[in-house]
């Protein structure tokens, strides 16, 4: 009876320790937003900036943050849906720059027009879960 309550007891010890290292691993993300509009205005989070200082300007958001081991950082850029793709492709070349790490990179078409989004809030008008990649 002992050995079957010891079985028992570890068993729930390792599904405890694994829901929890799940749930860390939900919040071990780091979240880079930037923004492009149709005119090719490039917002790093709320700063706007231009091409040449995106290397900078992220370097700037990422020392402020502070992480821990592992973390995962992903870098997601919103760009209007009529902007050339290697354009967007340049902007994440300049973002990766910045750091050497290990960087996931998530890719959002807008219809910025439609959505009005252009300016230092445009994040807070995004519904990240109507969005596609």
């Amino acid at each position: 009876m002992a050995n079957k309550f010891y079985i028992l007891l570890c068993f729930l010890g390792f599904a405890i320790t694994a829901k929890a290292q799940s749930n860390t691993e939900n919040s071990n993300t780091f979240y880079l937003n930037v923004f492009i509009n149709a005119n090719k205005t490039i917002y790093v989070e709320e700063e706007k900036t231009s091409f040449e200082n995106v290397q900078n300007q992220v370097t700037k958001m990422l020392r402020k943050q502070l992480f821990k081991v592992d973390q995962q950082i992903v870098f997601r850029i919103f760009g209007d849906k009529d902007l050339d793709m290697g354009y967007i492709i340049d902007v994440n070349a300049e973002m990766r720059k910045a750091i050497q790490e290990n960087i996931k990179t998530e890719r959002y078409l807008l219809e910025t027009k439609k959505l009005n989004i252009d300016g230092e809030n445009w994040f807070q008008k995004i519904d990240l879960k109507a969005l596609k990649q």
